[in-house]
């Protein structure tokens, strides 16, 4: 038996498996049902079609016959003739014997256990016999938000710009710019003696006065391509219509790309922040002492908007000679027309070094430096990097910052702003800061906003504080019995009373409004009689215009454009708070 065992080991080393080694001696074992009678003579030829199908029934055969004696040798022993086991009884027997054939034969079914995997998920083909379960069309899961863009109107326009006279304030109107005035007269109007009446006509009174300015809003051109190349139209066939995806795509980019234009965009470069201000004190909890600072701390500071960052402010020297025991720093940031976040650009030693970036995007007017200072990373940059570019509108921020009211575009002057303004509210939005700007708002114009536009996270504080406030024993809970399966959990703010109007203000997510800014917007002037329709719109000489350009090579390109600009007629009706707070010192952690 073990000789026979070797004979079969090293035939077997010729063959990738036992499956394919039983394959191939199979034909040789079937070419003798030449010899079947009755008209038998001779083995089957090599050509004859019958040697491949019967080589494969009895390999089939074979394995199933293995397989059922191993697994079932009791059924087999009792599906034997029985002249069989009458002469072989030996054969049938437990003894030794009969348990080393039964290992020759485990061997032998290990052997051709290979039979059962010729094809399998990875062989022959590592790929494998499988279909591919693409989900058509493609599944497109990204966010396209523009809710400002949906929201304003758009009407139509003609030239190259946007003009308009604007009477900003009359006599009694409520601006220092055109005072109240008396319009009592005497009977005779510049004489108290009738019979002296050179003052002629005497009966005319005096006259108000009234503030108007001119605004001149440039057109804006728009546009924007996608392109794709036939073999991809062609092969996306039963698949996907890309040239429709690619159109479907132009429109969304084309949406977002004007609802950050009319947030952030303006034609005119950002200044150089103002250099910012600290206060060292020793670090409270929560907070971690600075390290790695010798002799003094010199800070900068930038700032950004959705296209690039300012270049930044001079510098703040702060002596470390003597720092507090366990120190931070508190720094006060200047805040700037058109900027949405700061960045925070430090370096120590007796002299100024090198300046590494030690904070990213702080929307709040203070920020509290605290840790390992930085040794690498961003450095501050050497020029303006495409905070504007002529090409672009005044966008929302630009606008009720002032930044836009340069004299070419919207008039010169601190009037032609938000009515009520502050860029360092340095706290987190709540409802005093609110009620602050509306009675402001109130009080210098009579303006009574309709929206609050603001970031999540500045939203979310905003429920906080009413929810945490003195006055939330005022509410009470009550839950019928009945009810109990349908209790909503959680608490947000979605409308806002103006303490003052008594009108409500909506609450808007904005989903692309960085945090640290609000807008209290206005759409229309809170009086009826005014014939300015709209305080914003977007004034449109072409409207959204989609050409598909001739075919000039193997792509097909489409392209979008518009013409036209946001404009706005009455920025001193609406509101901008920036500098909110993240968390301030007061709650504990430091200032964010």
């Amino acid at each position: 038996m073990a000789a026979i065992l070797e004979e079969a080991a090293e035939q077997a080393e010729h063959y990738a498996n036992g499956g394919a080694m039983l394959a191939d001696r199979m034909p040789g074992l079937v070419k003798g049902f030449g010899y079947a009678k009755p008209k038998g003579v001779a083995p089957l030829d090599d050509g004859d079609d019958r040697v491949f199908r019967m080589a494969m029934d009895a390999e089939v055969a074979l394995r199933k016959a293995v397989q059922s004696g191993y697994a079932n040798p009791e059924g087999v022993k009792k599906s034997m003739n029985p002249a069989f086991a009458a002469q072989f009884g030996a054969f049938m027997m437990s003894n030794p014997q009969v348990r080393g054939l039964e290992q020759a034969l485990s061997g032998i079914q290990q052997a051709l256990s290979e039979l059962g995997k010729n094809i399998t998920l990875t062989s022959p083909l590592n790929s494998g016999f499988v279909p591919f379960d693409l989900v058509s069309p493609s599944r497109l899961i990204y966010p396209v938000y523009s809710p400002l863009r949906n929201k304003l109107p758009r009407v139509a326009g003609q030239g190259t710009s946007r003009r308009a006279k604007v009477v900003t304030a009359v006599s009694g109107s409520g601006q220092s710019a055109a005072p109240v005035i008396d319009t009592t007269i005497s009977e005779f109007v510049g004489s108290s003696n009738p019979s002296q009446l050179s003052n002629w006509p005497i009966n005319l009174p005096g006259s108000g006065s009234q503030v108007g300015v001119d605004i001149n809003v440039p057109y804006r051109f728009w546009g924007l391509t996608e392109s794709l190349s036939w073999l991809s139209q062609f092969a996306g066939q039963g698949f996907e219509d890309i040239s429709a995806l690619a159109n479907l795509v132009l429109l969304q980019e084309m949406m977002l790309s004007e609802e950050y234009a009319d947030i952030a965009a303006t034609s005119i470069p950002l200044n150089a922040p103002n250099a910012p201000t600290a206060v060292a004190r020793a670090a409270g909890t929560g907070e971690t002492a600075i390290s790695g600072a010798t002799s003094n701390i010199y800070v900068k500071v930038t700032y950004t908007n959705y296209y690039g960052e300012t270049v930044a402010s001079s510098a703040l020297t702060v002596s470390w000679a003597s720092p507090p025991s366990n120190p931070v720093l508190d720094i006060a940031l200047p805040g700037l027309a058109g900027g949405m976040q700061a960045n925070i650009y430090v370096t120590t030693g007796a002299s100024p070094g090198t300046y590494y970036r030690a904070a990213t995007g702080v929307g709040g007017s203070m920020y509290t430096l605290m840790g390992a200072l930085p040794t690498s990373g961003s450095q501050p940059p050497a020029t303006d990097t495409t905070t504007s570019a002529a090409t672009r509108q005044e966008g929302i921020l630009s606008t009720l910052s002032g930044h836009a009211s340069n004299g070419s575009i919207y008039p010169a002057g601190a009037g032609w702003q938000a009515g009520y303004l502050n860029q360092t509210v340095n706290d987190t939005l709540n409802r005093n800061v609110l009620n602050t700007a509306l009675a402001a708002l109130w009080s210098s114009y009579k303006a009574s906003p309709s929206e609050i536009v603001a970031e999540g996270s500045d939203v979310m504080r905003l429920s906080n504080d009413i929810l945490n406030s003195n006055s939330n024993s005022n509410y009470r809970l009550y839950v019928e019995q009945g009810d109990s399966s349908g209790i909503r959990d959680g608490a947000a703010v979605s409308e806002f009373q103006n303490p003052i109007t008594r009108d409500i203000l909506k609450i808007l997510v904005h989903p692309w409004l960085t945090q640290g800014t609000a807008m209290l917007m206005s759409y229309a002037l809170p009086f009826a009689w005014s014939n300015v329709s709209n305080v914003w719109e977007k004034t449109m000489v072409q409207d959204y215009l989609s050409i598909s350009w001739p075919v000039i090579d193997a792509s097909f390109r489409y392209s979008l454009f518009q013409y036209g600009s946001l404009v706005c007629y009455a920025p001193q009706y609406n509101g901008l708070l920036q500098g909110l707070q993240v968390n301030n010192h007061a709650a504990g952690g430091g200032w964010a």
